[in-house]
């Protein structure tokens, strides 16, 4: 359980880092502004009003991006100076503003977001906003069917003559609203009993009840997934191992991840922490790790099963063809993905089409030799555990890949061909004959006579004939004729045999044979240069 939670961490940091750079790119593309984003709530504090507040609190802006910065520091008695704590209702304490302010945080992030932009940064505040002189608005929030606005209001101030604050009116009703848009009592437990701090742009309460969660979700799915896996192996099923496999291991997380998105959709939760849910990093990761494992075990039981059918031919393809599937699979989940996080899926397809030509143009050999690839599987010249002559090399095919073909040589050495020349060669396919030629010359001393010669050549034919080994046509033995250093004969027979070995066993004994029946009958087996001749 450890090592998941260490491995969950994990994937909550990659999601973290994938989040901030997709939210980044939309931000930029939408010109949306989070605002519990600190780094939003310092830019804004650029603009074109040089502010004499020490808090920022001489504009509308400047006020809004002090309080979310208070607040993503989690200095709610700083953000309590951004609320207009006079005039509040009796039952309402201005002692309490820091708690005033941490709810009103808290009712921002989960329901509205805040265009900063479009906020007044100047010190008159909005003229043409239908409000009074001295308010503006920054939000507006749904609660029981009608609409509160969310104001800001300029106050009184010694030094500087007014401010800006949040107004009393708006500090007023901010129990009401927490109590129907703030968190949930699960949530306000990790609230109360987590320390405070952020560790990437979310609060520890944040992310120990996302980890919560996910403990909760491995507790309820691994005894599920343990029954299912020992139901598994003890059924009949050919290829049960590889689909336990899959079961306890990427069907175990993706159940788990749909549990928890499951369980914080009924959850209140901060903008920040539903905004790394929706990017789906983690259940992208899921589904890719199914996705791939379930093409294996599709593949092994594919191959086990054409295997036992004798198409080797086949199951060889498997492994690319998997393989070249995975790619588009995850391919096509990432695409979907990023249609999610609302990138323009086309655009990126234009783009790689674009880049898959300059691809193509470099990668011309690599093309070539998947065009020799399909011509090898469709004319099927060799075969895996083929054996042949491949122009210069002999040996056994061991994989035809789709780059190139493994052959292990008589050596066992391994030699990979490229595809694309391999399909260009002469290929001698030594698997496929049915049988063996055994063909040999015999050479005669010329004191042979002629009932010699036909004694020999009868003894010859019918030590073939008798032989079970031996095919019963064509046989021929013949007088070949009358050679520079003997008189020659002639045998050709097929040995009823595939197996080179055995060829090579049958072979000896009938040359042995032959040579038996050559001194039976007064003559002898010359060579082909005479040995005096060689001597001198």
């Amino acid at each position: 359980m450890l090592r998941i939670v260490q491995a969950f961490i994990l994937l909550l940091f990659l999601s973290i880092s994938f989040s901030s750079s997709a939210s980044g790119a939309l931000s930029v593309a939408q010109n949306v502004q989070q605002t519990d984003n600190p780094t939003s709530a310092a830019a804004v504090k650029e603009a074109s009003y040089e502010y004499k507040d020490s808090l920022f609190r001489d504009t509308p802006r400047g006020t809004l991006a002090g309080l979310f910065e208070a607040a993503f520091e989690q200095n709610y008695d700083k953000a309590a100076k951004y609320l207009d704590l006079r005039y509040l209702p009796d039952d309402m304490d201005a002692e309490l503003g820091p708690e005033y302010a941490k709810q009103l945080i808290a009712i921002i992030e989960r329901n509205i977001w805040v265009n900063m932009q479009e906020i007044n940064d100047t010190p008159d505040g909005t003229s043409e906003d239908q409000l009074p002189s001295y308010r503006d608005a920054f939000g507006r929030v749904q609660i029981k069917g009608s609409e509160i606005t969310l104001l800001l209001q300029k106050v009184p101030n010694k030094q500087l003559g007014s401010i800006w604050k949040v107004s009393n009116a708006t500090v007023a009703k901010v129990p009401l609203l927490y109590s129907e848009l703030g968190y949930g009592p699960v949530v306000e437990w990790f609230v109360k009993h987590i320390p405070q701090g952020h560790l990437f742009k979310l609060n520890l309460w944040e992310w120990a009840l996302l980890i919560c969660y996910f403990v909760l979700a491995m507790l309820v799915v691994i005894p599920v997934t343990w029954i299912a896996k020992k139901l598994i192996l003890r059924s009949d099923y050919q290829y049960k191992a590889d689909v336990a496999h899959l079961v306890v291991g990427p069907s175990r997380l993706l159940v788990a991840l749909l549990l928890v998105r499951a369980w914080m959709a009924h959850t209140t939760l901060s903008a920040n922490v539903i905004a790394v849910v929706n990017t789906g990093v983690l259940l992208l990761i899921a589904v890719v790790w199914f996705i791939w494992s379930l093409t294996d075990v599709i593949q092994n039981s594919l191959r086990l099963r054409w295997i036992s059918r004798g198409d080797s031919q086949s199951a060889s393809l498997l492994r690319p063809l998997a393989n070249f599937i995975r790619v588009i699979l995850v391919a096509l989940a990432v695409l979907i993905w990023l249609e999610h996080l609302g990138f323009d899926a086309s655009t990126i397809l234009a783009g790689l089409g674009i880049g898959g030509i300059a691809v193509a143009l470099a990668s011309k050999q690599s093309i070539e030799n998947f065009i020799g690839t399909l011509t090898l599987y469709s004319s099927a010249p060799i075969k895996v555990g083929n054996v042949g002559r491949f122009g210069t090399i002999t040996g056994t095919v061991e994989e035809i890949g789709l780059r190139c073909t493994r052959i292990r040589t008589i050596d066992r050495s391994v030699i990979n061909v490229p595809n694309a020349r391999l399909s260009e060669m002469d290929i001698e396919n030594i698997s496929e004959r049915e049988k063996i030629r055994l063909k040999t010359d015999i050479r005669l001393d010329y004191q042979t006579n002629t009932e010699q010669i036909h004694a020999i050549i009868n003894d010859i034919r019918a030590l073939l004939e008798q032989h079970e080994k031996v095919e019963e046509s064509p046989l021929r033995v013949t007088f070949k004729g009358f050679g520079l250093y003997g008189l020659q004969l002639n045998v050709f027979a097929y040995i009823g045999t595939t197996d080179f070995a055995e060829f090579q066993l049958v072979s000896e004994e009938l040359h042995f044979g032959i040579m038996n029946v050559v001194t039976k009958h007064g003559s002898r087996i010359v060579p082909v240069v005479p040995v005096a001749a060689a001597q001198s």
